[in-house]
């Protein structure tokens, strides 16, 4: 099968915009939005959000924006950036995201790119980047911190006559407005500014509702927010959020998400595959005895065993009570005890993991999608998952697989181009509407939609075999110990891999084995880890050609950083950048082995 086509869509008004739902909501007293604010938990219901989004927006308008404004939002996710997002939006200017991690040089490229008067920041220090690149940006006039306030300042700042023109902006919003302008991680060149409407992210989330409605129903459903809103993926969750008023909470940081997670007992949760393959493998963290591993073992393998056997017998059902009693039962409580879903975007899930999960009772449904797609162009049923896969388009949206295995995609979620860059938006999309996502893939029987790679990715041996690097980095990187690997070869003899390690899982292994030093800085020296990545690129090389198996490879002493541009703020490697920065490791693989050969 080459093409698959969604159902028919459901119809959305043309005249809607992003912050109709809020206002649908303005008199509901339901809790909104849930966060810490320093001392305590608090909330604030969907009238007080409506109210405070109101004034903000009018206060926004009294400092000068104008309709089609860019306002840049630089900061981790909080109740702030909730806020001001669907007020810049009801004043009718444009949202542009930048990452808390991103460099001075691509704060300087996104704010050049879109050239905003205002940027409103987390924190004092995210501040001090932005005004670092001030001479780069062009009319940059006026940057506010959070954390100082100055949010509270802007809204104070609202009066009579900038309401009043806020009112006029409301009434005269239509869907194709131009909503945010939303750059893309910038894997392979320089980061696009991606043109999103309000009608692309409405039309999106109404849709994705359609295939993951369960994860918004109940009593009281709810989500912990942890990705980046910068990240389209949890924009669009915020924004369903809103239309189905679903409560919000907002993680703090990585130390501090278990009691958030408590605090907030979300019903799903929203993450990129490393969250929940940090929820499994804390599975195995509690296993600290020789009985302990062989129950969780015990355990794993029956998640496996209930994933293939729709009908288990006796013995498969005793141990998945004794399983429940001692495993999937503390996962349940450990992540507050409410959550049913577990959402995830952004890359491959291991099936191993999906597996666990869903036998701890949390349905994993994964999608496919792009900051080009508006986020979601596939997402599995949750009903009925199909492991491997990324599910089936969503309503209205269609995917074929070219001659060169490309995914390429076209429907109403799709931008309209890249700002200002119209021999890339040229290169984007054909004459007939369809988008060229850049990613390898092919489509099961059933529509079923498997990545299996990308095309700017491919890489092609001395001996001329072309080999995609993601399938056997997907392998490794769902072995607790790995935490990230890259595959490379690309004009070399042979395929090698560089492999970073999880320090948490490092340490746990030499502890638990008394086999030397647990210091991090020492970690990728220690001999039990290398025989257990040794033992882990052994076995994923079992599933590919001998052309395509890695013959060397080397543990580097530390992991891949976001702030060393390795990798993009949703933890994707930047391959060009990492084989720069690991020159030297990647001369000494193929220098030994030469001198081996020879």
């Amino acid at each position: 099968m080459d093409h698959v086509a969604g159902p028919e869509p459901v119809t959305v008004d043309a005249n809607e915009h992003l912050t109709s739902a809020l206002w649908r909501r303005a008199d509901d007293p339901a809790q909104a939005l849930r966060f810490h604010d320093g001392d305590a938990w608090v909330s604030l219901s969907w009238r007080e959000l409506a109210a405070r989004v109101r004034e903000v927006a009018a206060g926004l308008i009294a400092l000068g924006v104008e309709p089609g404004e860019p306002v840049a939002i630089m900061s981790p996710t909080r109740p702030e950036w909730t806020i001001a997002d669907l007020a810049i939006l009801a004043a009718a200017g444009v949202t542009v995201p930048l990452y808390e991690t991103d460099s001075p040089e691509r704060c300087a490229w996104v704010l050049g790119n879109t050239r905003p008067r205002t940027v409103l920041t987390g924190s004092r220090e995210l501040a001090a980047r932005v005004d670092s690149v001030r001479d780069e940006v062009e009319g940059l006039d006026r940057i506010l911190v959070f954390d100082d306030g100055d949010l509270d300042e802007v809204a104070a700042g609202a009066d009579d006559a900038s309401r009043a023109e806020l009112d006029e902006r409301l009434a005269a919003l239509r869907g194709d407005a131009i909503a945010s302008i939303v750059h893309t991680s910038g894997t392979t060149g320089a980061p696009k500014g991606c043109v999103l409407t309000h009608h692309n992210l409405v039309w999106t989330l109404r849709q994705s509702l359609t295939r993951i409605e369960a994860a918004f129903e109940g009593e009281r459903p709810s989500t912990l927010l942890i990705l980046p809103l910068a990240h389209v993926f949890a924009r669009i969750i915020q924004f369903a959020c809103v239309e189905t008023g679903a409560l919000m909470g907002y993680a703090r940081s990585r130390d501090e998400l278990p009691e958030d997670l408590q605090a907030v007992r979300p019903r799903f949760l929203l993450g990129v595959p490393r969250l929940f393959e940090k929820i499994a493998e804390g599975v195995r963290e509690q296993a600290t005895t020789p009985i302990a591993r062989r129950v969780v073992d015990m355990a794993e393998e029956t998640a496996a065993t209930l994933a293939h056997d729709a009908s288990p017998g006796l013995v498969t059902r005793a141990k998945a009570n004794i399983a429940d009693r001692l495993v999937y039962r503390r996962v349940r409580a450990s992540l507050g005890g409410e959550a049913r879903y577990a959402l995830s975007g952004g890359g491959p899930l291991s099936d191993d993991v999906v597996h666990l999960l869903a036998a701890t009772g949390l349905t994993v449904v994964q999608g496919y999608g792009l900051t080009e797609t508006s986020a979601p162009a596939a997402i599995d049923r949750p009903e009925s998952p199909r492991v491997g896969t990324v599910g089936l388009p969503i309503p209205g949206v269609e995917i074929r697989i070219d001659g060169q295995s490309e995914v390429l995609i076209r429907g109403p979620n799709v931008v309209a181009g890249y700002h200002e860059d119209d021999e890339a938006t040229a290169e984007l999309l054909d004459a007939d509407g369809w988008l060229r996502t850049g990613d390898l893939g092919e489509l099961d029987e059933d529509g079923y939609l498997r990545i299996t790679g990308r095309t700017k990715e491919l890489i092609v041996t001395a001996g001329g075999k072309n080999v995609a690097p993601a399938p056997m980095e997907e392998t490794l990187r769902a072995h607790s110990l790995i935490a990230d690997a890259v595959v490379i070869g690309d004009g070399r003899p042979f395929i090698a891999g560089l492999i970073t390690l999880d320090e948490d899982a490092a340490e746990r292994v030499v502890r638990q084995r008394g086999s030397g030093d647990p210091d991090p800085d020492m970690l990728h020296h220690n001999e039990a880890i290398g025989t257990e990545v040794a033992r882990a690129v052994a076995e994923a090389n079992e599933q590919v050609s001998r052309a395509e198996a890695i013959r060397e490879f080397r543990i580097l002493e530390r992991p891949f950083l976001v702030e060393e541009d390795e990798l993009t703020p949703t933890r994707k490697p930047r391959r060009d950048t990492i084989l720069a920065h690991f020159a030297e490791v990647v001369d000494d693989i193929y220098g030994d082995r030469t001198e081996r050969e020879a």
